[in-house]
């Protein structure tokens, strides 16, 4: 004979196990490479204070064997500011997959000029199979063309490693 304790204990396990693992979303991990191309507009170019911002477009590799993000194209505005050697911005992107469903992230950093800048991440928006999504992560731009020759002298190429992690609501 099972005592009642032990009945109620598995009843209040077994409702909590019925309500909640259905709900419950799983973290996946996100690595990805973007590959850019940044047009660059001075609002104000001076040396004590410079505002711009940057029309950035680029295509996706996804770092994980799951190629989840594999062949998107990334579309991002940034608007940023320079003064007394630091620099900050914000950034918005829109990441579209080949089915035309996209998802939107915010991206914001602040620190000294180098050639690489590392900021962080979070998912906002999402539409199709990214509806809902959640999550965020650390980046790094590493400005391939900034202070060399360049095509175009308002033009900055180069790359952004994103690694973070993601969710989507259970369906």
């Amino acid at each position: 004979m099972i005592p009642k304790n032990r009945w109620k204990i598995g009843i209040v396990f077994l409702f909590v196990l019925i309500m909640f693992i259905p709900t419950a979303q799983a973290q996946q991990p996100f690595d990805i490479t973007d590959y850019w191309y940044a047009t660059v507009t001075p609002l104000s170019a001076d040396p004590e204070l410079t505002i711009f911002h940057s029309d950035v477009k680029g295509v996706v590799h996804d770092n994980l064997e799951s190629k989840t993000f594999d062949r998107m194209t990334s579309h991002c505005l940034r608007l940023g500011r320079i003064s007394a050697g630091k620099m900050s911005w914000t950034t918005y992107s829109k990441f579209t997959d080949p089915d035309g469903d996209f998802f939107i992230m915010e991206g914001s950093a602040e620190g000294v000029l180098a050639s690489a800048q590392e900021s962080s991440f979070k998912f906002l928006f999402g539409t199709g199979k990214w509806k809902g999504i959640s999550g965020g992560g650390k980046s790094k731009f590493i400005f391939m063309t900034r202070g060399k020759q360049q095509i175009n002298p308002t033009t900055v190429q180069g790359f952004l490693r994103m690694t973070g992690t993601f969710e989507l609501p259970k369906k």
